[in-house]
């Protein structure tokens, strides 16, 4: 193995490692020594690539938010042409909230609130993604030529507040309604804006 090569995948184990380790044991209990164990790589090599914990983490979530958003493109491009494409979209959306990406990002969200330097670079990466996801969002769902810019970005927003709200309320599941039937009058109102 070339050593571009060594070096992509030594970063690639600990990327995966740390989403792994901030699910699993949070973002107390995740440090980089953890991290570097479970990768199979020296600390020598962690610090190389990652000389902070902020941005070893950030970045990990960052990647595994890219992966999901080309795993989600791949879906949405695979649908039979007669599926409905909004109820197709926002479910493959609701299953992005689902995964170890959400549990990781909400780690650091709430240690950020307390670290000054993770805040800065979980703040640069929750920018990076807002500005991809709307973009996305405008492809897939374009607005109709006599859409209401506010309505349509309020609707568009609005998605992805709920979808966290009960992203976050099922994490400690207390026997709340299903979350399809939040998905489900997400659908209704994005109809009500004239989105399709």
């Amino acid at each position: 193995m070339a050593i571009q090569e060594r070096s992509l995948a030594t970063r690639a184990a600990l990327l995966d490692a740390a989403i792994e380790c901030l699910v699993q044991r949070g973002y107390t209990a995740t440090t980089t020594a953890e991290i570097a164990r479970r990768a199979g790589v020296s600390r020598g090599a962690q610090q190389h690539h990652f000389p902070a914990k902020a941005l070893l983490l950030a970045t990990a979530v960052e990647h595994l938010f890219a992966r999901r958003r080309m795993e989600f493109l791949d879906a949405f491009a695979a649908l039979d042409p007669i599926a409905d494409r909004l109820d197709a979209a926002l479910d493959l959306l609701w299953s992005m909230f689902e995964g170890p990406a959400f549990i990781a990002w909400t780690e650091l969200w709430v240690a950020a609130r307390t670290d000054p330097k993770l805040a800065e670079t979980v703040v640069a990466v929750e920018r990076r993604f807002t500005d991809e996801t709307r973009a996305l969002f405008a492809e897939l769902f374009p607005p109709p030529p006599d859409a209401d810019a506010l309505v349509y970005g309020i609707a568009r927003d609005f998605a992805f507040a709920l979808l966290q709200g009960v992203a976050l309320q099922r994490m400690f599941p207390r026997g709340e309604r299903p979350a399809s039937d939040y998905v489900d009058a997400l659908k209704t109102v994005f109809r009500l804006a004239g989105l399709k």
